[in-house]
């Protein structure tokens, strides 16, 4: 494993540097510890490394993955209405807020022409994708190299799985650090919160909250100000995740 420890502070063109570098590692068949702004995060873009993803994490073969994605694959592949694109603008562009959406895919999309099946298989489920959007600079510029190339780069939270997202390289567990071909170390993420979860999932079209993230109270109010409708709040105790 390649470990390559970063300072801090939001550095755009060295973001940019590590992004390229962890492209290329995924895109030639590896595996890639990310620091994104909503938590360590684990990805990948062949089969055989996606598969690597579920042995490093024990992740139950039932879950799949996400997708790292932007608002240009957002409007590109996945097949939702007007409004439901209205929501996602609001919460990603408008407001800068990370989100996941779980929607419909168009499986015909030229972005996805050369995604392994089983890859595929493992981040798809009944004819949706979970779509990872707005998780800091360097999630950013994965998700512009992976629609230049069509190369879709899926995975999930850096952590064994039920133990809880990470926002702190040094609380990912060690054989999953050591199981990565590139691991980054940008210290703390830029959202961690006392839940220890990632982004908020919000299912598409029926706004049903799958996930309660981080930010979920403040997503909620701009759904409730902009749209009328009042989210499922966080429940009080117990798991704060249906998926």
């Amino acid at each position: 494993m390649e470990l390559i420890t970063r300072v801090p502070e939001p550095i755009e063109q060295l973001q940019r540097r590590d992004a390229q570098q962890a492209f290329r590692i995924m895109s030639s068949g590896g595996v890639t510890l990310l620091p994104l702004s909503v938590s360590y995060a684990i990805f990948a873009h062949t089969a055989l490394a996606v598969e690597r993803i579920y042995s490093l994490k024990k992740r139950p073969q039932t879950k799949p993955n996400g997708v790292i994605g932007n608002w240009d694959i957002f409007t590109e592949v996945f097949e939702v209405s007007e409004r439901d694109r209205d929501l996602v603008r609001c919460l990603t562009l408008d407001h800068d807020l990370p989100l996941s959406i779980i929607g419909p895919y168009r499986a015909d999309h030229d972005w996805l022409r050369t995604v392994q099946f089983g890859a595929l298989r493992r981040s798809t489920k009944a004819g949706t994708m979970d779509l990872l959007m707005n998780a800091g600079p360097l999630h950013n510029e994965l998700a512009r190299l992976s629609l230049e190339t069509a190369l879709p780069l899926m995975g999930s939270s850096a952590n064994i799985s039920g133990s809880g997202s990470k926002f702190r390289f040094e609380d990912v567990q060690e054989s999953l650090r050591e199981g990565c071909d590139l691991a980054l170390d940008y210290g703390t993420s830029r959202y961690i919160n006392q839940w220890q979860m990632g982004s908020t999932i919000i299912e598409l079209p029926t706004w049903q909250v799958l996930r309660w993230g981080g930010l979920f109270e403040q997503q909620a109010v701009l759904v409730k100000k902009h749209f009328g409708v009042e989210l499922t709040p966080r429940p009080s105790s117990g798991s704060w995740t249906l998926v």
